[in-house]
């Protein structure tokens, strides 16, 4: 029999891909936020590696649905890296996220040559061309002056600043710094992608200074990294749901909706001892708190 559930009403998924990008996608801006409007979701983030999506965000904004879209960017080379005009530019054009590099993140990079899967991300984003490893440490082991002038941007500007693909090093040096100047929306994106270095230890020094984790149902996919979701619940388990939003991370053409990802995330870490509570933690609670809503 077919169910029409409610389960997503009020919602949030801070981490979606969207089109138009350097690869295919499952949609733009405007299908996302319809879609997203149609299950009663609150709110969405829209995400690429290569430019801004503020401009997206915008668009979808201007339907004038229920359903909020906020965009950011990803500090990689193409956008200029560790650029603090780029964040500037991006906070104060409506940006809500800013995600340090992904594709270009030294730890990305050393692990798509080792043969993670992230290489597929990694490898097809450089177009056969040169590019920096970036890191956010300088030779003595401390943040970048950079870093830390975007952290205080961050605060300033009250928006998220997302880690990226960057090592747990450089996230513990992070939610360091965060927690000294009384930042509290550091996220640390996607740490179950990486669990044989994001250990339950170094999860937990982390959101004990105060960094907030999203977990991603994407690492689940094929194309990904097939992880047991029942990591995930274990993750929760031990760090604690009040610690946690759970993100899709979908967009791919060969996922499904972002919508139907974060629906099916949802049921199956039910199925594995995931209560209502714990769900509505880190789906709405959660990220309210980080996007002000």
């Amino acid at each position: 029999m077919f169910i029409n559930d409610n389960i997503l009403d009020g919602m949030i998924d801070l981490h979606i891909h969207v089109g138009p990008d350097y690869v295919p996608r499952y949609a733009d801006s405007i299908r996302l936020a319809r879609e997203a409007s149609a299950r009663g979701m609150k709110a969405i983030i829209v995400k690429t590696h290569l430019a801004s999506t503020v401009g997206d965000a915008y668009a979808a904004n201007q339907l004038g649905l229920e359903t909020k879209i906020f965009g950011g960017i990803a500090l990689n080379g193409p956008t200029g890296g560790l650029n603090v005009r780029t964040v500037f530019a991006t906070v104060k054009s409506g940006g809500k996220m800013i995600w340090l590099p992904t594709v270009d993140a030294e730890y990305a990079i050393k692990k798509a040559k080792s043969g993670h899967w992230i290489k597929a991300y990694v490898n097809g984003s450089s177009f056969g061309q040169e590019r920096e490893l970036i890191n956010l440490l300088d030779d003595d082991g401390k943040l970048k002056e950079e870093v830390q002038e975007i952290i205080r941007i961050c605060k300033e500007y009250d928006v998220i600043l997302g880690t990226g693909h960057v090592s747990p090093g450089e996230c513990l040096a992070l939610a360091k710094e965060g927690n000294a100047i009384g930042y509290d929306k550091l996220e640390i994106t996607h740490p179950n992608a990486w669990t044989e270095d994001f250990t339950i230890p170094v999860l937990k020094e982390l959101t004990s200074l105060g960094a907030t984790l999203t977990l991603s149902f994407g690492v689940c996919s094929p194309h990904n990294g097939r992880q047991d979701p029942r990591e995930i619940v274990n993750i929760i388990k031990e760090v604690k749901a009040e610690n946690c939003c759970l993100i899709s991370d979908y967009g791919q053409v060969y996922s499904a909706s972002p919508v139907e990802g974060l629906r099916t995330y949802c049921y199956v870490l039910k199925r594995f001892g995931v209560t209502e509570s714990e769900l509505d933690l880190m789906t709405k609670d959660n990220p309210s708190r980080l996007l002000n809503l």
